[in-house]
């Protein structure tokens, strides 16, 4: 019986030593398994640098929407989730190791620009913890794609157009002429001032943002010169058609001599461009330097000054070189897509036509077809004259029309 119950008694030890021996293995399983989902220590961003590596740079601490990085630390493996100022960035998971994320920054990603409350952090989240890393968000530079008036006279109000007008600091004019006072659009889109006073030469625009600035392509106050092919005043004056006029009554903030399409009673479907006034005619001048007609036909583009009186619901102006019909470009403001929006202003206003859009006749339509192969194709030796026809080609009657045109010129676009 001794023998019986001491084997019993070590049995039942067996049993003990058996159940606690199956409860550390249990145990140290429970804990390798947690570690593994846990991940180890929490993650740490060191650096960010552009995937290229020739442009690395260990104090990158700022770069413009949709850039694409790497983020470079110690734990990032089993990464969740990337933020850039609090906006989610997606990231494929392929390349995402314990040392290196590669991400591409939201380009819709909130700067200062946008939000003057932005963290300038970077968020990383992790299976095993998350951490934060300074970053600034930079507000993409401006770009300038135009003016309501490049030749307004000084004291009038004018809009610069483009993208990123944000943070806006001045607009700079020909001769260092600064102007810190304007309105900025909150889409960034325009920036709304006053023409300074002593602008003497003609010269681009430059718009200075608090991260970085845009220079206009066109010059401001451009009225004389070589690229002017008339300006009524002084340079290859109208050599016949309309009248000129200065009369600011009608016409404020003229600079001077105006060319004048002024006419009356014009009946539907009238082509009699030679009538009453409704014609510009100009001598030949040089539409594009000799050096340059090997350059792309929508780098140039016919530009003037444009003030329209009535209601302009009707009708087109069409613009010609040397009386040929092969190329005619057509400027039918009231006409938007398919709709009459009626067009007038009260102030002159620049009309920029790329040479592109002077185009050939199509289904009885001059300037609707096909744009000039070149060019060269479009405008030969670059010498010529230029003509500006107005032809009622709709469907009613003009009972009066008085538009101002002033500072015809072909310049550089692009």
């Amino acid at each position: 019986m001794k023998n019986r119950h001491l084997f019993h008694l070590h049995l039942t030890q067996l049993s003990w030593f058996w159940l606690l021996g199956s409860l550390l293995l249990v145990g140290t399983f429970a804990c390798e398994k947690n570690d593994d989902l846990q991940g180890g220590p929490a993650p740490v961003i060191q650096q960010v640098r552009l995937v290229d590596s020739t442009k690395q740079d260990s104090t990158f601490k700022q770069a413009l929407p949709g850039t694409l990085v790497v983020i470079q630390g110690e734990n990032l493996h089993s990464t969740l989730d990337v933020y850039f100022n609090d906006m989610e960035a997606p990231f494929n998971a392929v390349y995402n190791t314990a040392n290196n994320l590669i991400v591409t920054i939201p380009a819709d990603a909130p700067t200062e620009a946008t939000n003057p409350k932005v963290s300038n952090k970077i968020r990383l989240v992790t299976t095993h913890g998350e951490t934060t890393y300074d970053f600034v968000l930079l507000p993409p530079p401006p770009t300038i794609t135009g003016m309501s008036n490049e030749n307004a006279s000084a004291g009038s109000k004018i809009k610069l157009y483009g993208y990123n007008f944000y943070l806006v600091q001045k607009v700079v004019f020909p001769g260092d002429i600064e102007v810190s006072s304007f309105t900025s659009n909150p889409d960034g889109s325009s920036v709304e001032l006053t023409v300074p006073a002593n602008i003497a030469s003609a010269g681009p625009v430059k718009v200075i943002t608090k991260y970085g600035q845009s220079e206009s392509v066109f010059p401001f106050g451009l009225k004389a010169g070589p690229r002017i092919m008339s300006n009524f005043d002084d340079q290859n004056t109208l050599e016949w058609g309309c009248g000129t006029s200065s009369d600011a009554s009608r016409f404020p903030e003229n600079a001077g001599q105006f060319a004048l399409l002024e006419f009356k009673e014009v009946g539907a479907n009238d082509g009699a461009w030679w009538n009453g006034g409704r014609s510009i005619n100009t001598t030949k001048v040089q539409w594009v330097p000799s050096a340059d007609l090997g350059s792309t036909l929508n780098s140039y583009a016919v530009k003037f000054e444009v003030f329209v009186k009535e209601k302009w619901n009707t009708g087109t102006l069409l613009l010609l070189k040397d009386y040929n019909w092969t190329y005619v470009a057509r400027y039918a403001p009231w006409k938007v897509g398919d709709k009459v929006v009626e067009f007038s202003n009260d102030s002159w206003q620049t009309v920029t036509i790329p040479l592109s859009e002077f185009r050939t006749k199509e289904n009885g339509i001059d300037g609707s077809g096909a744009s000039a192969s070149s060019l060269q194709s479009l405008v030969g030796d670059g010498l010529g004259s230029m003509h500006f026809f107005f032809v009622n080609d709709g469907s009613n009657a003009i009972p009066t029309m008085a538009i101002g045109v002033d500072n015809i010129r072909v310049v550089k676009i692009k």
